[in-house]
Parts: structure tokens; C-alpha cells; sequence
């Protein structure tokens, strides 16, 4: 008997009783997939009981209370990743998992999904903005899946020219992406956007600055440590309190260059050689600048906060003409300060590249204005 198709209903209602995630016990993953570019939901319909005779407690069939045209009713469905709906089918392992243990992990995945609050019900889309590095296929994340995810768009194409005409490519790509993302956004009717971003500076403040205000946004950082994403600091965890330390040499000239040392330190006399003419600056330091210092989302913001509001002080009382901004900083703080710049009060803001390799090391890359 040829198996029956799932109708969309059955199909919505399995993704959605499972949260998007894998129901094997202790697996996390999110089941996103990259498929010819384009990053979707896909996870394995894997049978408890199997549907071909021979396959993984087929021979349970009838003790279970089904027949071969009921196999494929949901209850008898678990929505897993590839790697555990091949461990449960696999013939050296099928033992391991009888139907009783499957049953009663696809139930208690299934009462954790339904348990989750209003917050963590609510309907994402992800946006994948990896363009430095290899492309990922997976999200993992540290702690407890957020939202629903019901769809992700991806550029994870490595940036790789930092010529002129390379990077305005680059930022015409990025409005490209930002239009499709926010279509995706309104025909899927989310509540949240989940933006998982590891990309060159000044691309991550020009993704911020095209990011709107008109969906909650969450902006994630990638723990290259334990290789997850995070965003929220867990409750056990002892970080040294980050304080934010700042310096300033205003003469009253047009240019502002605006200094940020999280990750690591910018130091005057490297912008001093990206700079041509005078200009006064504003530095902001964090105690004991380093790649891991600032992870965590409450931190990230903190830290936008204070930048935001002391720049805007400074160019309301000085009416600066060009500003000029050089960030040590992780992927998600660039794209929140991005985010932070409001052009009708900052005007025309230069982004800079770092590379210890060239001279000078900061290298202009292009404006937002």
C-alpha cells in the first residue's frame, strides 16, 4: 500500500506541536536546511511505527492500535533532525529505541512545546548574515529555543572584495537583502525577526541602519568558544561588570571620529592615518577590551545606549559635518549601533575596515548618509 501524502493542516499542526525543533530527546536543533541557497524549514517525518514491512518496529503495528492506512496519522510522527531519524531507523541501532521510549519522547517533547510561555509562542524569521567564513546549515543556540521559527533567508556569501567598487556592491547587496527579508517578513505575519549576523564592520552598521523599527528585532552573537549563538546572559553566569570608560579631544572642527574599543583597542594613531584633515574625537573603552568580553544582549544594548546618546550630545552642540566611526567591536554591538544612527541628526557617517596588514590599517570603505 503506497503510503498516504500529509495535508497541509497535518503537516502545520506536526511542525508547530513540536516547535520547529527536533523531538529527540537532549537534541535542540532548530530544523532549518540550506537548499539550493535558500535557508527553509525541514525536518524528517519520522514513523515510531514504520510503514514498510521490514522496517524499524514495523512488527508493532497492531499491538499499537494501527494499520497500514493509519501509519501516517501525526500521533504516530515525530518531527526530527536528519541525524536522529537516521540513529532510530538504523538497523545496528533500532533496538534502542522500542516504541514505548518513542512514544514517550514524542509526548514529553510535545507537553515541553506546549508549555512554553506567549513570548516564546510567538512566530520568527530568521535572517542568516554570514559573510565572513564558511556558510552554516544549522542554528544551535545556548539555553532554551526563544520562538517558533517559520522561515530563515540567508547571505552567507563570503565577502571577499574590499576594493572601491566591492564594497558598494556589497551595500547595494545588503538593501537587495533587507527589501526580501522584510516582504518575508510581512507575508509570514511574524511577531519577531532573528538576525544571526557575522560579517565585516562596516556591513553590520549598514545592516543595522537599514533595519527598521516596525518588528521586535533580536540580534544575536556567536560564541565561537562553544560554537552556539546567544543572546541572553544565563542567570549562573560570572562575567566581570563591563564599565565603559570615556575620552575626548574636542576643538570645534567639522569632522567627529567616534572611537570604539570592545574587542580590542582603537588606537588614535591608527585613525590619525585614516583621517586626512583635523578632526576632534570621542572614544568610548570598555575595562579590559577582548573577543569575549561582551557577548550577551543587555551588555550589547548598555553599550549602544551610551555611544548613541553621547555622539548625538556631542553633534547637537557642534553640528559636526561628517562622522567618522571606527569599531572593535562584536557582530551584534555593530549592528545595534547601526540601528542607533538616525541620519537626520548624524548626517554623513564614514565606516571604516580594520586590517593590521595594510597601511593605514583603518581603510575607508564607504558612508551612510
Amino acid at each position: 500500500m503506497s503510503r498516504r501524502q500529509l495535508t497541509s493542516a497535518e503537516n502545520y499542526h506536526l511542525w508547530m506541536v513540536s516547535g520547529g525543533i527536533c523531538s529527540f530527546e537532549g537534541c535542540s536543533k532548530r530544523l532549518i536546511e540550506n537548499t539550493n541557497g535558500s535557508l527553509t524549514n525541514i525536518g524528517i517525518k519520522a514513523h515510531i511505527i514504520g510503514h514498510a514491512k521490514n522496517s524499524a518496529r514495523h512488527q508493532y503495528m497492531e499491538e499499537y492500535g494501527y494499520t497500514q492506512a493509519t501509519l501516517e496519522d501525526v500521533s504516530n510522527l515525530m518531527l526530527m533532525c536528519y541525524y536522529h531519524s537516521k540513529l532510530i531507523d538504523d538497523e545496528r541501532t533500532r533496538d534502542q529505541f522500542p516504541p514505548d521510549r518513542l512514544f514517550q519522547m514524542k509526548k514529553n517533547h510535545e507537553e515541553w512545546v506546549s508549555s512554553w510561555s506567549a513570548a516564546e509562542k510567538k512566530k520568527s524569521v530568521a535572517l542568516i548574515y554570514k559573510k565572513l567564513g564558511n556558510p552554516i546549515t544549522e542554528i544551535r543556540y545556548d539555553g532554551e529555543i526563544p520562538y517558533l521559527l517559520v522561515e530563515a533567508l540567508e547571505d552567507q556569501i563570503e565577502f571577499v572584495d574590499s576594493s572601491t567598487e566591492g564594497w558598494n556592491n556589497a551595500k547595494r547587496n545588503n538593501e537587495e537583502l533587507l527589501d526580501d527579508f522584510m516582504e518575508l517578513v510581512r507575508e509570514r505575519d511574524v511577531d519577531v525577526a532573528e538576525v544571526f549576523p557575522l560579517s565585516p564592520i562596516p556591513l553590520l552598521i549598514h545592516m543595522g541602519f537599514l533595519l527598521t523599527d516596525t518588528i521586535s528585532l533580536c540580534v544575536y552573537q556567536f560564541d565561537r568558544e562553544n560554537e552556539v549563538w546567544v543572546m541572553n546572559k544565563p542567570e549562573e553566569t560570572k562575567n566581570e561588570e563591563i564599565k565603559v570608560e570615556q575620552e575626548s579631544k574636542i576643538n570645534g572642527v567639522e569632522d567627529l571620529a567616534v572611537l570604539v574599543s570592545i574587542s580590542g583597542k582603537v588606537k588614535v594613531k591608527d585613525v590619525e592615518e585614516a583621517i586626512s584633515n583635523n578632526f576632534d574625537y570621542l572614544s568610548f573603552t570598555i575595562n579590559n577590551p577582548g573577543v569575549k568580553r561582551v557577548l550577551y544582549r543587555n551588555d550589547v544594548k548598555s553599550i549602544q545606549s551610551i555611544v548613541k546618546e553621547q555622539v548625538e550630545s556631542l553633534i547637537q552642540d557642534l553640528d559636526y559635518e561628517r562622522i567618522h566611526l571606527f569599531l572593535a567591536g562584536p557582530a551584534g554591538l555593530a549592528l545595534e549601533i547601526g540601528r542607533g544612527i538616525n541620519p537626520r541628526i548624524w548626517g554623513e557617517v564614514r565606516l571604516y575596515q580594520f586590517d593590521r596588514r595594510v597601511k593605514p590599517r583603518y581603510q575607508y570603505a564607504f558612508s551612510l548618509n
